[in-house]
């Protein structure tokens, strides 16, 4: 059975509050025209040259040939990004059948409210997946830069046990999370579900906590760039390269208007720019500043880990940032009983998590 027009107000109006919510002081979601007049210009991303003009090509590897071993001496240590093909599939992941239609007709699914972003003060902002696939279907309304599903609670709701069993972390990478000694409650997030229309993305951050992170894409195309670890905030976000009061910085807008002229103000700066195509997951090694943006409709599944290679540089960041949660990831570290875990906590125990300051006690007036 079709929606009727009063299901349609439904849900252009659970999406247009949405919206508010997430950038109140944005009025036109479609002033640039990147779905109207600009479309071209949004299109050309898919075409041409993928690397851009400088970039560096990333590698890319067939699932078959690399081992656990090979990625951590080759990439993971190293810092190398790299390509993988084929792992949902060869890794039996469900997921690996999912399509886009697909997914938003799935009873299982349908119903799930999932993140789709913050308001001003934090909170997070949820709609139900029937309600994003209609937004989707419409073409996000004309949004220049539409709403983007990054939920990484489905793991721990009731009924979202179809999601989390859907996929896992590829063999070669990830499966030492050290962060799994933390446990559930003080671990941070780390792992989340992407469903991205086109034009949706992410503007340029790197990871928090150092930690590195492996994205694998299970329909449609993304567009990404990446600029190696120590490159200047402001040549990565190309934030002296545009005027804020009427230039946007989203991902669309980074893409096609910012992009360029980092390229050519900054031609120095070391970047890795590709196109992500289905079935392949791409590793972000840790401190590596990335933008995506969804060239089609899209569904991706991805995590942060702490492993063994990058443990140095995610220590030295949790035990300032995340002190508590540093103290019981410590003390389950040094009682682990492999020897080369116990030798990692070591290392850590010379530089333990401060402890707090003592708070001055408010006066009483």
């Amino acid at each position: 059975m079709g929606r009727t027009s009063g299901d349609d107000e439904d849900w252009a109006s659970v999406m247009r509050r949405a919206k508010t919510r997430h950038r109140p002081r944005l009025k036109d979601w479609s002033r640039d025209g990147f779905a109207t007049t600009r479309s071209s210009e949004f299109e050309s991303l898919a075409a041409g040259r993928c690397e851009g003009e400088g970039a560096e090509r990333v590698c890319r590897l067939d699932y078959g040939v690399l081992c656990a071993a090979a990625f951590a001496r080759d990439y993971e240590l190293t810092s190398t990004p790299v390509i993988v093909r084929d792992v949902p599939a060869r890794e039996g992941w469900s997921a690996a059948g999912w399509s886009y239609d697909g997914f938003f007709g799935d009873s299982a699914f349908r119903g799930l409210r999932m993140k789709c972003g913050e308001d001003d003060d934090g909170r997070t902002i949820r709609v139900t997946l029937k309600d994003f696939a209609t937004y989707a279907a419409q073409d996000c309304m004309g949004d220049d830069s539409p709403l983007y599903v990054f939920d990484g609670g489905f793991g721990d709701r009731a009924g979202r046990e179809a999601v989390v069993g859907a996929f896992r972390a590829p063999t070669f990478c990830g499966r030492d999370d050290l962060f799994e000694l933390v446990g559930g409650r003080r671990r941070p997030p780390h792992r989340w579900l992407l469903v991205g229309p086109r034009r949706s993305g992410t503007c340029a951050h790197v990871d928090p906590l150092g930690t590195s992170a492996w994205n694998t894409l299970l329909t449609g195309r993304k567009r990404w760039v990446l600029f190696e670890p120590g490159t200047s905030r402001h040549v990565a976000k190309g934030s002296r390269l545009y005027d804020p009061r009427v230039e946007d910085d989203e991902a669309i807008n980074y893409f096609v208007d910012i992009l360029p002229r980092i390229r050519a103000a900054y031609p120095e700066a070391r970047r890795v720019e590709c196109i992500q195509e289905p079935g392949e997951t791409i590793f972000v090694p840790g401190g590596w500043w990335h933008a995506v943006i969804n060239l089609e409709d899209t569904i991706g599944v991805t995590q942060n880990f702490a492993s063994r290679g990058n443990f140095d540089d995610v220590w030295d960041r949790a035990r300032v940032g995340r002190r508590s949660m540093a103290r019981t990831w410590l003390a389950a570290l040094e009682a682990h009983g492999d020897p080369e875990i116990r030798r990692l906590a070591g290392r850590a125990a010379m530089h333990r998590p401060p402890f707090p300051s003592k708070s001055r006690k408010r006066k009483l007036h």
